[in-house]
């Protein structure tokens, strides 16, 4: 069953996520929050597959723990990160007793 729940927040904030940033529109202004870090970190992630991928005809049992390890620590730290950045979203918003709308 369905419950209908009436939003407590006094303000709302949208947010609009692109490739390197993420935009909030805040009360009649505009916020940016960096993901620069975050493009730097699959880009980086990306570089070594690529050149771990090029040993498999070679050492096939290698290349495969590589890359696991690899693969693992990318989403690690990938994780690591939006965790942070929403959690520093979430609490601002909860200081100005806002709501926070998303695109689709």
């Amino acid at each position: 069953m369905k419950k209908e729940v009436e939003p407590k927040a006094e303000d709302w904030a949208s947010f609009d996520v692109n490739l390197t940033n993420v935009t909030a529109f805040i009360d009649g202004g505009i916020e940016r929050y960096n993901l620069k870090k975050l493009y730097h970190i699959h880009r980086v992630y990306e570089i070594k597959r690529q050149k771990i991928q090029k040993l498999v005809k070679f050492k096939p049992k290698t290349s495969r723990r590589l890359l696991m390890k690899y693969s693992k620590r990318e989403r690690s730290r990938a994780k690591d990160f939006v965790h942070k950045l929403t959690t520093k979203i979430a609490r601002e918003l909860k200081e100005n007793n806002r709501g926070a709308t998303l695109e689709n």
